[in-house]
């Protein structure tokens, strides 16, 4: 039977990605069905070419949210699709309401969302436990048994072939070889889920004193204050010239789609709880995550099989949310000032050595 499904999904890049097994396993299960996605504006680039996705539905949330006529108007858009069946895993009310209008018979959210009792069926999605992606196959599947495992519970991520030429040639330019560099990923949208720039530093040195990797930052151009600071601290440390000339920044260089190329051709990447953490697990890249006001419990660690996870264990304040905060709610931010580089790179040379 064809049928049409909407499925909402505005929430962060590293959700949305996390998200695209979820897409597949819908796919799967309704073949002959047209899929509309809604996503958050800005972040539609990291499904380009995504075959299980018909139509893409970006939504710009700060302008619905500031005029009621306009979201009636997006909503009333929706209505006239006429979908059979909505899948909504966002917590937003909003989301809730929107799946409401648009006048599907079959309406699948979670009960802990905003106005869940919206929604037709409603699954609980326990806090702190499954990771994220099996939360989001069980607004799919009724037993766990049934859930994908494998490659299909990782994300999928879609290479454009002028994405792969432009780092063809900007790699050749830069004389890096594929396999031969470690991506370094230092920010995050919150402030208690960075590592200080003196630890990167301090990992990033180590590095390139001990290994024979290029290292590379990457991030957005937003990110652009925490390169000039890991530079300036990199003059200080023990490092020959040859040493110096291996440590590069992608910072505010690339599109989220070109990253991905540059995620899928890298040795190995060492981030923050962060979206470069779910690229990488696209790719089943090596991988090192630092934890500081978030915990792996939450969900949302990386699913590469070659992996580490760094966090400072026995203090009674983690996790002190969701997302983390901007400061630190107990003034000693431990999470992350505890951290050891030592430990961090030990760590990565340990996952490289089972290659």
């Amino acid at each position: 039977m064809n049928q049409k499904i909407l499925i909402i999904q505005t929430a962060f890049l590293g959700d949305l990605i996390l998200s695209t097994p979820f897409f597949r396993a819908v796919k799967n299960l309704f073949p002959d069905s047209e899929i509309h996605l809604i996503v958050n504006q800005g972040t539609e680039q990291v499904l380009d070419g995504n075959p299980d996705i018909q139509k893409l539905i970006p939504l710009d949330k700060k302008r619905i949210k500031k005029n009621i006529f306009r979201f009636l108007e997006f909503a009333f858009s929706l209505r006239r699709e006429k979908y059979d069946l909505v899948y909504s895993p966002h917590f937003s009310f909003r989301s809730s309401i929107l799946s409401r209008l648009t006048g599907a018979l079959i309406r699948i959210g979670y009960k802990e969302s905003g106005f869940s009792f919206l929604h037709t069926k409603s699954v609980s999605r326990p806090r702190l436990g499954p990771h994220e992606v099996d939360k989001l196959f069980s607004l799919l599947f009724s037993s766990e048994s049934e859930y994908p495992r494998g490659r299909e519970r990782r994300p999928y991520l879609y290479l454009k072939e002028a994405d792969e030429k432009k780092f063809q040639t900007l790699s050749s330019s830069l004389k890096i070889a594929e396999k031969n560099y470690i991506l370094i990923a230092a920010s995050s949208l919150w402030e208690t889920k960075r590592m200080p720039e003196e630890k990167f530093a301090s990992v990033i040195s180590l590095i390139l004193r001990k290994r024979t990797e290029n290292v590379i930052l990457i991030g957005s151009k937003a990110d652009l204050p925490i390169e000039e600071k890991i530079r300036s601290l990199l003059g200080i440390e023990p490092l020959k010239e040859k040493e110096r000339s291996r440590f590069l920044s992608l910072i505010g260089k690339t599109s989220l789609s070109e990253l991905s190329v540059w995620i899928q051709n890298a040795k190995a990447v060492i981030s923050n709880d962060s979206s470069p953490i779910h690229f990488a697990s696209a790719f089943n890249i090596p991988t090192v995550m630092i934890y500081g006001a978030t915990v792996p419990a939450f969900g949302y660690s990386t699913l590469s099989e070659k992996q580490k996870i760094m966090e400072i264990t026995g203090l009674k304040c983690r996790p002190c949310g969701i997302h983390g905060g901007r400061i630190c709610p107990e003034s000693h931010f431990r999470c992350m000032l505890d951290q050891q580089p030592q430990k961090i790179f030990d760590s990565l040379e340990e996952i490289l050595k089972e290659e």
